[in-house]
């Protein structure tokens, strides 16, 4: 008995102490864990205020304490890259590729990195694919019969005009269509054009241009008939330059006249003819590269005149025999012709492609207008049929969208509101897109009350950073600097601010965000100089103050223009620009004379620009320009199903994005507060 008795202990002791022993290791890395969880914690408080640095700090500590931590390295990767520190992005992305090889939000998103360093522009290729097309007896009362042109919106809006109507059909960027727009003329509207939220329209019948806003509204006109100056006979296209001054052909007249935005007439050039300079049916035109460019439909040619109306050239194209519409993407022009279809012709290489066909025997019939738009979309309007066709590039096609989380927003929990932003494979923000466009699933169940809410449509204001160099070289102009700022100051409204950021060896503010001109003008105008000069450091925390403000945003750099050995030893000029360019902020820069190179770099790889004392019409619409930018980002608020009680838990989030053939999944997530 004893012995059994003796056994049965030892199977007691090893079934109870065998699990202890076997899980010690498992409750140690517990402990771990549970560490590493309120380091990641904390780093996604930081992450949410969209203080990126200070959030890597803290998903650095959680993947030290428990490596295999997957949500937190990708975070870290996360946090890095919207920092701009693309080379620890790229290292970190691939340690998380190690973890889940089969990750294709991680892959595309290292794809999309590389891609971007190679330095390749979208819709350069040429080679398109059809994407879709819409029939004008198909959009039922969105229809468009006898369509002449069309043209679209900074929110990727397409508007078609009709010869026999005298309305603007307007389709949203799924194809849908939208809005009828009556600006209650009795006419044949014949050309549009579009330039900062205003369209510019011509009447065939009524001899007169129309300059309308985007819902409809008509801001001014002018024309009438007649063949004096401002007046018109038969107006077809219309086209801005790059100044906002209006080109009108002037059809019936044989002549192209330009006007400034308020219809005040300019000049006119060209006149019935067969010689060079001279038309017989002009009908449309485009400006590309400070040259205007004029179709004639039955001379069978393409003019060049410069903006001052001087006759240039005809270029001479193969295959161009009766062109129509024109317009122009890149250095490129795409010239519609009635017979051979879309000609892609380079003026300055010669290059020339012709597309009039695409897969399953499609063709156009007669191609009278065309564009390519901002994402590189090509729309070709055929009359014959009364369809728009949309190619996509086919590299486009066949490459996915970045969904990005810039940060979550659970102060009105259960109200939760992720801001995202989409890019392709370039890099470029895709605007415009609706509820239609995403879709949002929260552990593994669907939202099903999603609202998808474009930031450019809630607000209108502008926030700018000032970043005022307060080097000792800078003293000499330092009663200058209010003289540089007014012309911005003098602009701004109430629902704008301003923020003054100073610097030399240290960077500080000078002036918190305020709309005051008063207030900004007293804080340049302290006498704060000393020695340093660290622009790297003021540029980055200028980009990281007006980054979430949910205004139009920029930073305006005032400075000398040089650089010295401290100025980029914290922030290099390339963590600056791809900081600036992953929240898309331009960076302008306002010089007292000619300005290092890097600094040109900088202003202009971020989409700004360099501003000397002397380019005073620069310095002008500098507001406007900034007032007037394109917003990328979306605002995607939904009701959690999840109760207060559930307080700590971690929510996956998965979210996609589907837009003209492209999609896109990225996974975040957020902690019940």
């Amino acid at each position: 008995m004893s012995v059994k008795r003796s056994l049965l202990f030892m199977y007691v002791l090893i079934i109870f102490t065998a699990p202890f022993s076997a899980a010690y290791p498992t409750d140690r890395d517990f402990v771990r864990f549970e560490s590493a969880k309120e380091y990641f914690h904390k780093g996604i408080i930081y992450f949410n205020n969209m203080q990126y640095l200070a959030a890597a700090d803290f998903f650095r500590k959680a993947v030290g304490e428990y490596p295999d931590y997957y949500s937190a390295r990708d975070y870290l990767a996360r946090s890095y890259k919207l920092s701009g520190f693309s080379d620890s992005a790229l290292a970190e992305l691939n340690r998380v590729m190690d973890i889940e090889p089969d990750n294709l939000a991680t892959k595309n998103r290292i794809d999309s990195l590389l891609y971007r360093r190679s330095g390749n522009k979208s819709g350069e290729a040429g080679a398109y694919v059809l994407q879709a097309s819409y029939d004008s007896d198909r959009m039922k009362r969105f229809g468009f019969p006898d369509a002449t042109d069309m043209t679209v919106d900074d929110n990727r809006n397409l508007y078609v005009v009709s010869f026999s109507t005298t309305r603007l059909v307007k389709i949203d960027p799924n194809g849908n269509g939208r809005d009828i727009l009556r600006p209650g003329i009795t006419g044949s509207f014949y050309g549009i054009d579009y330039r900062d939220n205003m369209l510019a329209v011509t009447d065939f019948k009524q001899d007169r241009v129309f300059i309308i806003n985007t819902s409809g509204k008509i801001l001014r006109q002018f024309g009438g008939s007649g063949n004096a100056e401002g007046l018109f006979h038969g107006p077809e296209g219309v086209c801005f330059d790059n100044n906002g001054f209006i080109y009108v052909v002037d059809s019936g007249n044989s002549r192209v006249q330009k006007f400034d935005l308020n219809g005040k007439f300019i000049l006119s050039f060209g006149k019935r003819g067969e010689y060079e300079g001279e038309f017989d049916h002009p009908s449309d035109a485009v400006c590309l590269n400070d040259m205007l460019y004029v179709t004639d439909v039955t001379a069978g040619k393409v003019a060049v005149y410069d903006l001052y109306g001087n006759y240039v050239k005809d270029l001479k194209i193969d295959d161009v025999v009766s062109p129509r519409g024109i317009t122009a993407k890149g250095n490129r022009l795409v010239i519609s012709d009635q017979k051979n279809g879309i000609i892609i012709y380079d003026p300055v290489t010669g290059a020339k492609s012709l597309f009039n066909s695409w897969e399953n025997d499609g063709s156009f019939r007669r191609a009278v207008n065309c564009f390519i738009d901002q994402d590189g979309f090509f729309y070709a309007l055929d009359s014959v049929v009364n369809t728009i066709y949309i190619f996509s590039p086919v590299e486009k096609l066949y490459t996915n969208l970045e969904i990005e989380v810039t940060s979550v927003d659970v102060a009105s929990f259960p109200v939760v509101a992720f801001y995202v932003s989409v890019r392709g494979r370039d890099g470029r923000p895709v605007y415009g897109l609706s509820n239609d466009n995403f879709r949002l699933v929260e552990d593994n169940s669907v939202i099903t009350t999603l609202h998808g809410d474009y930031l450019k449509n809630r607000r209108s204001g502008a926030s700018v950073v000032f970043a005022v160099d307060r080097s000792e070289s800078m003293r000499r102009t330092h009663k200058d600097l209010p003289w540089f700022a007014d012309f911005m100051l003098k602009s701004m409204r109430k629902n704008d601010s301003i923020e003054i950021l100073n610097y030399n060896d240290q960077v500080w503010k000078g002036g918190e965000f305020d709309w005051s001109r008063r207030r900004t003008l007293d804080a340049l105008g302290r006498d704060v100089y000393g020695k340093g000069k660290k622009t790297g450091a003021a540029l980055f925390q200028a980009i990281s103050d007006v980054s979430s403000r949910l205004d139009r945003r920029a930073v305006v750099l005032l400075t000398d223009g040089t650089i010295t050995g401290d100025s980029f030893v914290q922030y290099t000029p390339d963590v600056i620009i791809d900081y600036a360019r992953e929240h898309y902020i331009p960076l302008y820069i306002i010089c007292t004379k000619k300005p290092d190179g890097e600094l040109t770099r900088i202003a202009e790889s971020t989409g700004g620009r360099v501003i000397l004392p002397g380019e005073v019409d620069s310095l002008r619409r500098l507001y406007s320009d900034i007032k007037n930018s394109n917003e990328y980002r979306y605002i995607l608020v939904y009701n959690t199903f999840k109760l207060p009680s559930f307080r700590g838990w971690w929510a996956d989030v998965k979210l996609e994005v589907n837009y003209k053939g492209q999609s896109g999944t990225e996974w975040g997530g957020y902690f019940v507060p």
